[in-house]
């Protein structure tokens, strides 16, 4: 499809892109989402949550951006460079071709301080190709545009980063403008910069280097050979590309308020860790055989629950760990296709929500299990957790999918709840107290809980279902085979859609609708494989593996019409993703007992295609700590 580069008089005409048409960079600070016609509308650099230097991507006339097009109609094609988070645009031009390169710096490890150097490299690949570079930065969600100033190959503005280039820039209102001639075998870099920064050293063929070196040294030490390689691999790098690197903590997507229904108000800030996310991204990553991020979120999540005064856990935090993530509106944005209100925060965070708890366990159980040891400290934490699960069970909560509604008693909660206490009870020791409530539950959701047509419903003695509880048996939950098959098929006859799913189909006390929930098709892959049913879940994971963007990225959630939805690219899905393969792989070399168990029993599980990894197994020489 020929494409035409934007007009010094239609920038804010350009209309919203789809938000497949992104892919990201980053360098474990920050991160950036790069449209496929060569702009930047969205950029957060020194941190994932700090405001942004480019936000075209929620209001297209008061955002800023960045774009590095050909000035005449084109192609453009992109792909990452293998394995890794740097992004190539070649642009097809009738005068010629031209490769633009996109990357976020790693950071040098001899700095506490992240430089976040954001670099664009234009090179010409065939005749002659004239680029237009157009910047607009903004300060945050400020209103209004800094003024601009030109100082020798500077571009600098108050509150923004500068852009250092040698190109002759031109002001046109609140853009710097130029036209750049890029001849065959000429690189002209780009780059973005902390003006506090030193930025004297700017080479940019070393910084090039020096990036792909680094991811490619990251993903090659990846442990897992199998016939989804490929797509495990950029997912597992979406994944390392979402974790703070000062902390280990790992964002829910890099983005705010992009729209789970376009033109609707369901539009959120996921530029939080939620502990419940990141806990199932260290699943993966371990699984992946990436030690060094999965043990560093550990401590993360360690020091979070003892920073707690209460011994109450929030179902999310701010990445270095932090409380207080009050929701507000930016007012004078549009949201993305007219998708308002714009939210900066996030007031899920005053909700309580008791799965949290269970999810935590299991992982202390999974870390016990590859070797690591439970000191005194870990130990207290533990008991604490468990001791609240046993006393507190039986209250509402409410639920892992945050609606704006009053508490209930959901089954997922309570089999996360059962969770709980069994970990606890196989990493302490048995406890009368534990062991009481943890038969309680399995009984309550026997007898009280599940549906007289033989399924799990949502809610204690509700009729609808929710995909959540398909991570029953994933869990290891003591409960008939023939429930966990009914409830799979009632999942796919009510809330299946293909190879998708939505969450579920209630009401949730809020206005509108939503897409297919990607993770929940990863989940009841997961359950269909644990029934023995491999051939249906191997279909279904490979419809979902066609329904990625052209560089392999997933969004929150899928429109019907395949169009995405929600903050992106979303580490929920990505780690679904991981994890279904690799369950997949499982049960290829093992069958149906291959897949049985905790997630700790089928780490430790060999196939020919992945060894289990230990606590205190190596890591590659280099490393982001």
């Amino acid at each position: 499809m020929l494409l035409r580069s934007e007009s010094t008089t239609d920038l804010a005409a350009r209309p919203y892109q789809p938000i497949s048409d992104y892919a990201l960079i980053g360098n474990g600070h920050g991160a950036a989402l790069v449209a496929r016609d060569g702009s930047i509308d969205w950029c957060c650099l020194d941190r994932f949550d700090a405001e942004p230097v480019f936000s075209r991507l929620l209001d297209r006339r008061h955002g800023g951006f960045f774009l590095i097009a050909p000035v005449t109609p084109y192609d453009a094609v992109r792909a990452y460079h293998p394995d890794t988070n740097v992004l190539e645009t070649v642009f097809y031009c009738p005068d010629g071709e031209i490769r633009v390169t996109d990357f976020m710096t790693v950071p040098d490890k001899s700095r506490q301080a992240s430089p976040s150097y954001l670099v664009r490299l234009v090179k010409g690949v065939a005749g002659r190709v004239a680029v237009e570079v157009s910047y607009r930065p903004v300060a945050g969600f400020r209103p209004g545009f800094p003024p601009l100033e030109i100082a020798g190959d500077r571009v600098l503005a108050e509150g923004c980063p500068t852009l250092v280039s040698a190109a002759d820039y031109q002001f046109a209102g609140p853009v710097a403008q130029a036209t750049v001639t890029i001849r065959a075998g000429e690189t002209v870099g780009f780059h973005l910069v902390d003006p506090s920064h030193d930025m004297t050293p700017l080479v940019p063929d070393d910084l090039l280097t020096a990036s792909r070196a680094c991811w490619k040294e990251w993903s090659e030490a990846r442990r897992y050979e199998g016939p989804f390689s490929r797509q495990v691999v950029r997912s597992a790098l979406v994944l390392k590309a979402l974790t703070y690197r000062p902390t280990g903590a790992i964002v829910a997507a890099p983005t705010t308020s992009l729209p789970e229904e376009a033109g609707g108000v369901r539009n959120w800030d996921y530029r939080f860790c939620w502990l419940r996310d990141a806990c199932l991204c260290f699943y993966a990553l371990k699984k992946f055989g990436s030690t060094l991020e999965a043990e560093q979120f550990f401590s993360f999540l360690i020091d979070t629950f003892e920073a707690q005064e209460t011994g109450k856990l929030k179902p999310l935090y701010g990445i270095d760990g932090s409380v207080g993530l009050s929701e507000r509106t930016i007012e004078h944005y549009e949201g993305y296709c007219g998708s308002r209100p714009v939210r900066v925060g996030n007031e899920a965070e005053e909700q309580h929500q008791v799965d949290v708890y269970g999810q935590i366990l299991d992982l202390v159980h999974l870390y016990k299990s590859l070797g690591g040891v439970l000191d005194e400290r870990l130990r207290r934490i533990g008991v604490t957790m468990a001791n609240y699960v046993a006393a507190h069970w039986r209250e509402p909560d409410s639920g892992l999918w945050e609606p704006r509604l009053a508490p209930k008693r959901y089954v997922h909660a309570a089999i996360m709840n059962w969770v709980a206490l069994d970990r606890a009870i196989r990493l302490f020791g048995p406890r009368p107290e534990w062991a009481v409530e943890c038969d309680a539950i399995v009984a309550a959701i026997r007898q009280e809980a599940a549906h007289a047509g033989g399924y799990l419903p949502q809610v204690f003695g509700g009729t609808d279902v929710d995909a959540a509880v398909l991570i029953a048996p994933m869990v290891d939950f003591p409960i008939d085979e023939e429930i966990i098959e009914r409830t799979v098929d009632v999942v796919i006859e009510r809330l299946g859609h293909g190879p998708l799913v939505y969450r579920y189909r209630g009401d949730d006390g809020l206005p509108g609708h939503e897409g297919t929930f990607v993770l929940c098709a990863f989940w009841l892959i997961d359950a269909l494989v644990w029934l023995g049913r491999f051939d249906e879940a191997k279909a279904r994971f490979t419809g979902l593996l066609d329904l990625a963007n052209d560089v392999g990225l997933y969004p929150e959630e899928i429109g019907e019409d395949g169009a995405f939805l929600g903050n992106f690219p979303q580490a929920f899905s990505h780690l679904g993703l991981i994890h279904s393969a690799l369950v997949l792989d499982l049960h290829a070399a093992g069958g149906k007992p291959a897949v049985r168990g905790t997630y700790a029993d089928r780490t430790l599980r060999e196939t020919p295609n992945r060894r289990p990894t230990g606590i205190e197994e190596g890591e590659p020489t280099w490393s982001w700590s």
